[in-house]
């Protein structure tokens, strides 16, 4: 196509306010009636390479992998990585943001007991309740300096994570990182901040509800770490700031490096079979002391590690993961290693002509002798999830809640034969 100069000129006075696409991509068609025959006219191929690298960039599918609740939790500085050639080697700012919504109704048959752990059990009263709430609200922000240099920081408001200590309010600063490195010239990283600990997988092939190991292994702290990454083969080890950080991860005092993870995953197979299995260690975890509690950062007793073994096999339009993790000494509290372990399965398909992902998933936590008033917390969750473009997920799941043994004052209030039946519907809306 040829723009006669005259149209070239406008072309450039509008660049100066032109918004690009949200993958990067440059102008390559203009819808303008020419004069082909104009001997002033020349090709915009010719100068659509020249127009000016855009500082602000929208990404859906990043910020969709860097916001996401469910799956890659462990890992995430790695999308940084693999998303930070296309972004060039010009300073870029890539901002998303995620709201995710929920509808909850839900029937126990103990009252004033709910045992789902979407929810605090404090949160309801009865024997029923209908709930609906902006679950979590997130935005994140990844600048790219260089091919080197990258810094991401994602703030977030939660309705869950309400707890009066300053880590865990209502509104926070959720992660701040760094991560150098660049995968086309070497395979290794580093990063430095607060992340999620790289310990395990924790995500699940549910729609919208967590799976019980993130609830009691899920980590989230300050740190540092290297890491070793090929097509193949992930490792990394961070190195963990003393003190408690939110949830798992638990070491003693502050001002010390004094704690570690290690995890590692190996991929293989292709599009149609593939797999993954991994494996992790965490030094310190919250299971040390002999007063089940979360909040208080002087807490601690002798190290009570944990460790990790996970996996996830797709085979066509089928998924299946399962994922154990245990500490390796007793929990002082009840006398027993804390033990959890998940077990899913997915189908992709279709629902009124929009892709769909049919799933079921059963998870345990166990932390008691066998009879135990507070032996287990059991969930099942059966979902659908609705993909309406790459910008929403529409959930619906039955969730089954088995047990009430909350991980604070944990041998005083449980009872092992409460059972909650949830319907929750949700939505994940992502920019």
């Amino acid at each position: 196509m040829q723009v006669s100069l005259l149209s070239l000129m406008v072309l450039v006075l509008l660049n100066a306010n032109w918004a690009w696409a949200s993958d990067g991509s440059e102008l390559n068609e203009l819808a303008i009636e020419v004069d082909e025959s104009s001997p002033l006219s020349i090709k915009l191929s010719d100068v659509a390479t020249d127009l000016p690298h855009s500082p602000l960039q929208l990404d859906t599918a990043f910020s969709r992998s860097m916001l996401d609740f469910q799956n890659r939790q462990t890992d995430k500085e790695l999308f940084i990585l693999e998303n930070s050639k296309a972004w060039g080697c010009y300073p870029t700012v890539i901002f998303g943001g995620q709201a995710r919504l929920s509808l909850l109704a839900a029937t126990t048959n103990t009252e004033d007991k709910f045992s789902y752990l979407g929810r605090f059990p404090p949160d309801f009263d009865g024997n029923s309740a209908t709930d609906a709430r902006m679950l979590h609200a997130n935005f994140g922000i990844a600048a790219h300096v260089n091919n080197w240099i990258n810094v991401y920081g994602e703030i977030l408001f939660s309705d869950v994570f309400s707890f009066p200590d300053f880590k865990q309010g209502s509104l926070q600063m959720r992660q701040a990182y760094a991560v150098f490195g660049d995968l086309s010239q070497s395979p290794w990283y580093a990063f430095i901040g607060k992340k999620n600990v790289s310990f395990g997988d924790m995500g699940t092939l549910s729609p919208f509800s967590q799976s019980v190991v993130w609830h009691y292994f899920g980590a989230l702290h300050e740190g540092l770490g290297v890491g070793f990454t090929t097509e193949r083969l992930d490792i990394s080890l961070m190195g963990i700031n003393g003190g408690r950080g939110i949830r798992a991860a638990d070491s003693e005092a502050r001002g010390h490096v004094n704690n570690f993870a290690v995890n590692a995953a190996l991929h293989g197979g292709d599009d149609q079979i593939g797999w993954t299995f991994g494996g992790g260690y965490l030094l310190g975890t919250i299971y040390d002391v002999e007063e089940a509690e979360h909040l208080d950062p002087n807490a601690f007793g002798p190290y009570n590690s944990a460790w990790d073994v996970n996996a996830e096999v797709h085979m066509g339009r089928m998924n299946f993961a399962g994922e154990l993790a245990s500490t390796v000494d007793d929990w002082p509290v009840t006398d027993h290693p804390v033990i959890a372990y998940r077990a899913e399965a997915a189908i992709e398909g279709c629902f009124l002509s929009r892709p769909a992902k049919y799933s079921v998933s059963w998870s345990e936590g166990i932390q008691g002798s066998g009879g135990s008033e507070f032996e287990f917390n059991r969930q099942l969750v059966i979902g659908m999830g609705l993909e309406f473009g790459p910008y929403a997920l529409l959930s619906l799941e039955y969730v089954r809640s088995m047990g009430f043994a909350p991980l604070i004052h944990i041998t005083t209030v449980s009872d092992r034969d409460v059972v909650q039946d949830s319907f929750v519907m949700g939505m994940a809306v992502v920019f």
